[in-house]
């Protein structure tokens, strides 16, 4: 045995011996889509923890080091907001389900939620999807956030796993609020919810918003908590 025929045998051995744990690029994600005159960031985790994001449109995976805040799990669930919760919405798949605001509407499909926002869209049929694929239990959230002068933001839920959800709530800012949850018919394996509420302030980087101390969760028929979490300031 050669020297060369050595040393490949000494690195096969040393990575042999490496525990390498599970991971998920979709553990936590930030979608980040830059637009004329709107942005919108999508958060999110699952049950793998991973310090990873993946930035919308371009395919690329940056570490939380480039600047992307974290996700952490909720120390405690967030409790149901006082107050009856807003009726769920059934949807059929493609549907459009009007937002609340003028050219603001969401489609619900297998496995992809596609919201159309004002500031990017227009008029016009398109919209941008949020999809995933079958795993994990995980719930995320997409913030649209808006010109500086409004002060206002659109938050959108979306829990994937198993059980129905009945509800969902948000807290921002302290204030807990109900969210409308969508859902398509039968049992598809995931709901989304949709909320106006205060916005969050961008930190003058292009691709963050900071979102500490946002909380969410969904319920489902009878109050138990399905998923909760806190994002991390």
């Amino acid at each position: 045995m050669d020297t060369e025929d050595m040393v490949r045998g000494a690195l096969r051995e040393e990575a042999a011996g490496l525990d390498v744990g599970d991971w998920s690029a979709g553990a936590v994600q930030v979608h980040v889509r830059r637009q004329r005159r709107g942005r919108r960031v999508a958060l999110g985790v699952s049950a793998v923890a991973a310090a990873l994001v993946v930035v919308g449109g371009t395919g690329a995976v940056l570490s939380v080091r480039d600047g992307v805040r974290a996700v952490a799990p909720a120390s405690q669930p967030l409790p149901a907001p006082a107050g009856p919760a807003p009726e769920a919405v059934v949807v059929e798949p493609g549907q459009q389900l009007s937002l609340g605001r003028e050219n603001w509407w969401m489609r619900l499909n297998d496995q992809e939620v596609c919201i159309h926002d004002e500031p990017a869209y227009k008029t016009g049929p398109g919209c941008g999807g949020h999809s995933w694929a079958w795993g994990a239990t995980e719930i995320t959230m997409q913030y649209y956030g808006l010109p500086p002068q409004r002060r206002e933001g659109f938050y959108n839920l979306v829990y994937q796993g198993p059980g129905r959800v009945a509800s969902m709530a948000i807290e921002v800012d302290g204030q807990a609020h109900w969210v409308t949850v969508a859902s398509l018919p039968g049992s598809p394996g995931f709901a989304s919810g949709f909320f106006w509420g205060p916005a969050l302030k961008e930190s003058g980087t292009p691709s963050e918003y900071p979102p500490g101390g946002v909380r969410f969760a969904a319920y489902d028929a009878e109050g138990k908590v399905l998923a909760s979490r806190t994002l991390a300031p």
